[in-house]
């Protein structure tokens, strides 16, 4: 025989009563769940329905009278004759794990249970035939599952109706330290420590009694006391009557992931507390350093309005531009501390490229001027609009067109507005700025982009700045989809291009009007006759800033002034004020914030123009203050035609 073939024999006592029951006997023989043939000599004389089944047999296919070695495997066949040559009369020989074919040449493992009978002379076998290939197949899938249960890198635990533990896995003593023995028929509820309460605990049983898996995190103590975390799913386990017999719990040791997360929230939370801390230095920054500007700007350009010697001209005029450099310089690197903080603020709208340029750069013929140089803009396409920021695109401009008269020694710069489609049929605004300058070597080229870098770098650099400017030109440019590219040849000059998203003006976007920019379509008369003049209220708790204010507008309005919150308070009870100019920072006390809010209480003060008068001039603090309840928004240091551009808006719309 095959190793793992058993042969088992005893004595089996029959008598076949072939009389008037024959009929009941057969039924139970056809209809007999259990696999039956008969045999003579070798061949098959009868077979019952079940034994069809087992072999495949359709109802045209017969095995009678064919011999049974025909379903034997070739190496089962010598083992099975010498088995057939030793059977004994009216004793069961059991025959184990004999390999058979199927008639669609499945192969079959059986036991067999062999009957040799002899009625007269005629000698019959009766074997009865299991089938032990699905059980052993079912036997295999219950040792696979019991090793990915016992193998599991999961906590796996099976508890009664109860939620007493019947069953945990190795994972479940290598994670707490509770042997199965130790926790056999404990309530799981038991193990459950710290941040379930008794209610959650009751809604979780009350869950899995309904028929519902639970889902959660749990925080568990092992043997030793220390705490762990798992992330445990609990299922109702139900049988074929659908009724539920037990509950099945699979666990994670999350202990890990929950202290990053604990640590990643740590950090985040230190994270938000250092872009608070950053974003309260850059606020106080820009006004520490934008206050003191307002008045050495604002008092400059009051003194070279009165000079009348060229020489004291000229040292006043040094004064502005070191004070406008450094301007530029304080802007630069707050709009590159914003842009990198994500908390830029941008207005996405639709103007015209052709008329903005225009107007931006109005006046820009007397700067290239002084250096002898030809200044141009010439418009290629009248139709093009850009989708973009109109203020950043106005510093985007303004500091290319600063950069190309500043390397530019002689020649021109000229400025063309044009646009084009992309390879993606894309069409875009685009607006070039040519000069005849130093140029930039290709080499070169890239490094212009990156923060503080120059061409010349080092005690020995040829231009003055602080490098940040085309860095953060092209982040802007990138925050409304667009981009900065540059074409140079060393010697020659430079064709610097800003190409934003486009699209062509149609009567509404072409009339349109921006809230934030008004391009005049007219010269405005800046001389304001007697009871014309506005009787304005400035608030200001710096003296000098106070006294420019007073001096910018002496002309056009009546100025009172206000050094802090309650001063402000008591005039506007006592005076009527048609334009109210607010400092945000009025030192100790309410600010200019909370005056703002407090004069909207007034019958006679809610539709008086506010004017946000701040050195607060991060982009995100005019979307604010605006917000707030002002009406205008001006950043220190400003020039004496912005106020009064202000100004004059107020007496139009008297």
């Amino acid at each position: 025989m095959e190793r793992g073939q058993t042969v088992k024999a005893k004595k089996y006592e029959i008598n076949l009563p072939f009389d008037e029951n024959i009929d009941f006997y057969r039924i139970i023989f056809e209809n007999s769940n259990e696999a039956f043939a008969v045999l003579k000599d070798d061949k098959f004389i009868i077979f019952n329905k079940a034994f069809k089944k087992l072999f495949n047999l359709d109802e045209g296919h017969s095995f009678y009278n064919k011999s049974i070695f025909d379903l034997l495997n070739s190496s089962n066949q010598n083992n099975f004759n010498e088995i057939l040559s030793s059977l004994k009369n009216n004793h069961i020989t059991e025959i184990n794990n004999l390999k058979c074919k199927r008639n669609d040449g499945y192969e079959l493992e059986l036991k067999l249970n062999l009957l040799p009978i002899q009625i007269d002379t005629i000698k019959y076998l009766i074997i009865s035939f299991h089938n032990l290939t699905e059980k052993k197949k079912l036997l295999e899938q219950v040792n696979k599952l019991s090793r990915i249960v016992n193998q599991s890198s999961s906590i796996i635990i099976i508890t009664d109706l109860e939620g007493k533990i019947e069953y945990t896995n190795p994972k479940f003593t290598e994670v707490t330290g509770y042997f199965f023995e130790e926790v056999h028929n404990r309530k799981l509820d038991s193990l459950i420590f710290g941040l379930i309460t008794d209610e959650e605990c009751n809604n979780l049983w009350k869950q899995l009694l309904s028929g519902k898996d639970w889902r959660g995190e749990l925080k568990n103590r092992k043997k030793n006391g220390e705490y762990y975390w798992e992330s445990a799913t609990i299922s109702p386990i139900k049988n074929d009557e659908g009724i539920i017999t037990h509950f099945l719990a699979i666990k994670e040791d999350i202990t890990e992931k929950k202290e990053m997360e604990f640590e990643l929230k740590r950090a985040l939370d230190s994270s938000e507390e250092a872009n608070r801390l950053k974003s309260t230095l850059l606020s106080n920054m820009s006004h520490e350093l934008r206050t003191p500007l307002t008045g050495i700007i604002g008092f400059a350009s009051l003194l070279r309005d009165e000079l009348t010697n060229i020489e004291h001209i000229d040292i006043v005029d040094k004064i502005l531009k070191s004070g406008k450099r450094l301007l530029i310089t304080l802007n630069s690197i707050l709009n590159l501390s914003e842009i990198e903080s994500g908390t830029f603020p941008i207005n996405i709208t639709e103007f015209s490229i052709p008329s903005y340029t225009k107007y931006f750069l109005t006046n820009y013929d007397k700067t290239a001027a002084e250096k002898s140089l030809s200044f141009s803009i010439e418009v290629l396409d009248e139709d093009i609009c850009a989708v973009g920021d109109e203020n950043l695109y106005k510093q985007i401009l303004l500091h290319i067109v600063d950069n190309a008269i500043k390397f530019t020694q002689k020649g021109s710069v000229k400025v063309v507005v044009t646009s084009s489609y992309d390879s993606s049929n894309q069409l875009k605004a685009i607006v070039k700025i040519i000069d005849t300058g130093i140029g930039i070597a290709k080499q070169d080229q890239s490094k212009i982009f990156r923060e503080f870098r120059q061409l010349s770098e080092g005690i020995r650099r040829n231009f003055e700045g602080s490098g940040l400017g085309l860095a953060v030109a092209k982040k802007m440019a990138k925050l409304m989809n667009g981009d900065i590219t540059v074409e140079s040849e060393l010697g020659k000059g430079s064709t610097f291009s800003i190409i934003l998203p486009g699209i062509k003006s149609t009567s509404e976007n072409k009339n349109r009007k921006s809230s934030k920019i008004k391009i005049p379509t007219q010269n405005k008369t800046r001389e304001i006759k007697g009871n014309n003049k506005l009787y304005v209220l400035s608030i200001e708790d710096n003296l000098l800033n106070a006294e420019l204010v007073s001096l910018f507008l002496k002309d056009i309005c009546e100025v009172d002034s206000a050094f802090n919150y309650e001063q402000a308070i008591e005039k506007i009870k006592n005076k009527k004020y048609e334009a109210i100019l607010v400092d945000i920072n009025l030192g100790n006390g309410p600010s200019g914030i909370d005056f703002a809010k407090e004069i909207k209480k007034y019958n006679e003060y809610k539709n008086t123009p506010l004017i946000a008068i701040t050195g607060y001039a991060l982009l995100r603090d005019e979307k604010k203050l605006l917000n707030e309840g002002f009406d205008y928004y001006l950043a220190k240091p400003y020039d004496k035609e912005d106020l009064i551009d202000i100004i004059l808006s107020i007496i139009s719309k008297k």
